[in-house]
């Protein structure tokens, strides 16, 4: 599968925090190194939220298809 468009959704267990960004990524969700490639976004955006002040008890991402916004993965770690 080609490298697509994504966008990325961080989350404290069910709570979506800093929902009002909009963060974008280019991925091949079946290429290697996707799992070092979202742990590393999951740990930048811990340390995004984390700064502004929101919760991180456990942090999650949901990588969904920019277009629609339907989740396509649901990732908290390797």
């Amino acid at each position: 599968m080609a490298a697509l468009t994504y966008r990325l959704r961080i989350y404290d267990g069910q709570y979506e925090v800093l929902h009002r960004r909009n963060y974008v990524v280019t991925l091949d969700l079946d290429g290697p190194g996707l799992d070092g490639t979202l742990d590393r976004q999951l740990q930048t955006l811990t340390r995004e939220a984390l700064a502004a002040n929101e919760p991180m008890d456990s942090p999650r991402l949901e990588v969904c298809d920019a277009r629609t916004g339907a989740v396509l993965l649901d990732w908290s770690g390797a």
